[in-house]
């Protein structure tokens, strides 16, 4: 690909027309999607409408949560949906100054509700079921990365504003009785403006992809090209130790039925130990699969 009046960013799109015309490689959105997923490239997010962030506050390279302020409005206004209603009732901790970006296009490393995002785009990209469980259900807001430090995003409003956007995400039987409740008077200047975090994309808002980040995708060895079977692929044994392994492990047994988002975890394991090898979530989903009881049951 020639680098002469090539945008700095594309839509993902844009990124498969421009990557398929000048190369021999048949792109498809789902290659990018799998690969951000992979966290072998970045992806950004292009935010038309204005957005505030603040640094998020991290603890050996995790992100610190705190719990919201014990008031119905706090928790109305802070926490996402799912979030309320559960009780569940942590927020990621954040510190600083809220920051008015300059630039639209902010890059993401998928920490944050995103995440989930991208695994809709790529499951509606292969046709298969949307996510149900798991980190869909809770959701702490959307983070992007700026200057190699993590922040997470927020939208100003007034409260009676935030109040009215939170109380529309609320089921009808649940809703109809907000503001009937006594903790709604007397307690916020509800026309004052506040930052709220913002648990899903905006509307006018879209992942794309910086030329820079494609050019790396399609550099890789793998893209376009069908590999052999490895014959060191993981045998039906060995799968079974495996998936045991994951099943009793109580950080990771959650994330079982999803081995993409678990192949992180296993990355950050590696990287500990000094292994500097790249995981392969399609080899991580396959000897889950093989090794558990429900393939067993089904190969005798």
């Amino acid at each position: 690909m020639q680098k002469n009046n090539m945008p700095e960013w594309v839509t993902i799109q844009e990124a498969v027309g421009l990557a398929n015309e000048l190369t021999s490689t048949k792109l498809k959105n789902r290659d990018i999607y799998r690969h951000a997923l992979y966290g072998s490239i970045y992806l950004s997010i292009y935010f038309q409408s204005p957005i505030v962030l603040q640094k998020v506050r991290m603890s050996d390279h995790k992100v610190k949560f705190r719990s919201a302020k014990n008031s119905f409005i706090h928790r109305l206004c802070f926490l996402d949906k799912n979030c309320f209603l559960s009780e569940r009732n942590l927020i990621v901790s954040t510190k600083g100054e809220y920051i008015s970006p300059a630039q639209q296009i902010i890059d993401t490393m998928l920490t944050g509700y995103e995440y989930v995002l991208v695994q809709r785009l790529l499951a509606r990209s292969l046709s298969i079921p949307l996510p149900i469980t798991g980190a869909n259900d809770i959701n702490y807001g959307i983070s992007v990365i700026q200057s190699g430090e993590m922040f997470q995003v927020f939208e100003k409003l007034t409260w009676q504003e935030r109040i009215k956007q939170q109380v529309l995400r609320l089921p009808k039987n649940i809703s109809s009785g907000i503001y009937k409740k006594n903790s709604l008077h007397g307690v916020y200047d509800y026309n004052q403006k506040g930052y709220f975090p913002i648990h899903d994309l905006p509307k006018d808002s879209c992942f794309v992809i910086r030329y820079a980040e494609l050019e790396k995708l399609l550099n890789m060895p793998t893209i376009g090209k069908i590999s052999p079977i490895s014959a060191t692929r993981i045998s039906s044994p060995l799968s079974r130790l495996f998936w045991l392994a994951c099943k009793h492990n109580e950080a990771i047994s959650p994330l079982i039925r999803q081995p993409y988002k678990l192949l992180s975890i296993f990355e950050q394991w590696a990287s500990d130990e000094g292994i500097t090898d790249r995981l392969s979530g399609d080899t991580l989903k396959t000897a889950l699969k093989r090794g558990s009881p429900t393939s067993v049951s089904a190969s005798n």
